[in-house]
């Protein structure tokens, strides 16, 4: 699309949601990625959540180069807060949301708009990358030659086998009015899990471009980077989240099956648990896992090897959290031998 900036106003405007909270560092690589976009006609709405560094004042300074840039500022409420805030915000009649530590390639919103258009799609999905702060490592996640459209049914199936539809906003451009009559919850962590299957309720076909054009970043302060008691909160966050959003999936009979990420997540929680001692909220958490775990439908339509799972952790946890414990040690044992020895 060319001369986009003297003809925006005959393309249909896109509005993008940034929420923003302690990322100066990251922050101007972002919105710059999304002032270079080839689609010009963009509303970029940045919303600050009571960050405590600079980022405020780095929004102003960005706001003052283009008028495309809205910037509002709150107190500390929450990602959920500032997405259902940017919604309502947004004017476009399609909408997408990037996270201000991520980029885009500059052509993402053009390439997303014109997939929609063409293939009257009320979702456009991409394939990504993940590109790791500490070690330089970028790795391509779901690229491909061919474009895929999915009706509804095959859009849930989709989703919860992790496969092509994500869970995630930022790689997607959605029509706007899906968000309509949706709040996402503020209490919550992993949002986007809870709300996934309520827009998804909505649409008639999704597509999905195998052509990856946001960047992922994975940078200092990450899960690997935590203290443990903050990523035993986190982990144990995204278990009722998925077991929230498996819940909905079940009442309105949108899924037929288990899913397969909620039972690895709580079996990844469990696994955890064993090497910290049992404190009352570990202890909540490890019940809490089981309670899923033994559920009738856990493993439904599920491999053998999560049945198999399912019985040792159901039926023989002391077994299991024995051996699973002393391969741990043994193999750390190893490693570190390995690591004196050079």
């Amino acid at each position: 699309m060319n001369d986009l900036e003297n003809r925006q106003n005959n393309f249909p405007l896109i509005s993008i949601v940034v929420p923003v909270y302690n990322v100066q560092k990251y922050l101007e690589r972002c919105v710059v990625s999304l002032l270079h976009q080839t689609y010009y006609n963009l509303e970029i709405i940045l919303i600050d959540d009571g960050s405590t560094d600079d980022s405020p004042k780095l929004c102003k300074e960005l706001q003052n180069r283009d008028a495309r840039i809205k910037f509002v500022s709150q107190t500390n409420q929450g990602i959920g807060a500032v997405r259902n805030l940017g919604l309502s915000m947004a004017h476009g009649e399609y909408v997408g949301f990037v996270d201000s530590d991520d980029w885009v390639d500059e052509d993402m919103y053009e390439s997303l708009l014109k997939l929609m258009l063409e293939r009257n799609a009320d979702v456009v999905c991409c394939a990504h990358y993940r590109e790791g702060e500490i070690d330089g490592k970028i790795e391509m996640v779901g690229a491909g030659s061919k474009v895929i459209e999915f009706t509804r049914q095959e859009a849930f199936e989709a989703l919860r086998c992790e496969r092509f539809i994500l869970n995630f906003l930022w790689d997607k451009l959605f029509r706007r009015d899906l968000f309509s009559e949706i709040n996402f919850p503020h209490e919550h962590k992993f949002e986007d899990l809870i709300v996934s299957p309520q827009w998804l309720c909505k649409v008639t076909k999704v597509v999905y471009s195998p052509q990856p054009k946001y960047h992922y970043s994975i940078r200092v302060g990450s899960l690997t980077n935590r203290p443990v008691g903050d990523e035993m909160k986190w982990r144990y966050d995204m278990v009722k989240a998925l077991s929230e959003q498996q819940a909905f999936c079940k009442k309105y009979h949108l899924w037929e099956k288990a899913s397969s990420k909620l039972f690895r997540t709580c079996v990844h929680l469990l696994n955890r648990l064993l090497f910290l001692p049992l404190t009352p909220e570990y202890k909540q958490m490890h019940a809490f896992c089981m309670q899923i775990i033994k559920e009738k439908d856990s493993v439904k339509g599920l491999g053998m090897n999560y049945r198999l799972k399912k019985y040792m952790l159901t039926n023989c946890w002391c077994i299991y959290s024995t051996l699973y414990y002393y391969s741990k040690m043994l193999l750390s044992y190893r490693r570190k031998k390995g690591t004196f020895s050079k």
